[in-house]
């Protein structure tokens, strides 16, 4: 499992824009995705990017305890 999540400005024709990026399945591979945020300079968007931030990280440890508890009932079934 490849967990992971971030910040990321790319600088455009002099200008420079605020991107969050975290992994996805595509194809069968993890690979990064970016979602635009806005301007980095704009101060909303400093809030945006924290906001899918965290929603980011709460799909991560929504996914991991789900996993677990898969696990755990795959491991129970096969111990009977």
């Amino acid at each position: 499992m490849q967990l992971g999540s971030g910040l990321h400005v790319k600088p455009v024709k002099a200008r420079e824009y605020l991107y969050v990026w975290h992994y996805e399945v595509r194809d069968g591979r993890r690979r990064p995705v970016y979602e635009y945020i806005g301007p980095a300079a704009d101060l909303d968007s400093g809030r945006r990017a924290a906001e899918a931030l965290e929603a980011h990280a709460r799909r991560a440890v929504d996914d991991a305890r789900r996993r677990v508890r898969t696990r755990r009932t795959e491991a129970v079934a096969v111990s009977r």
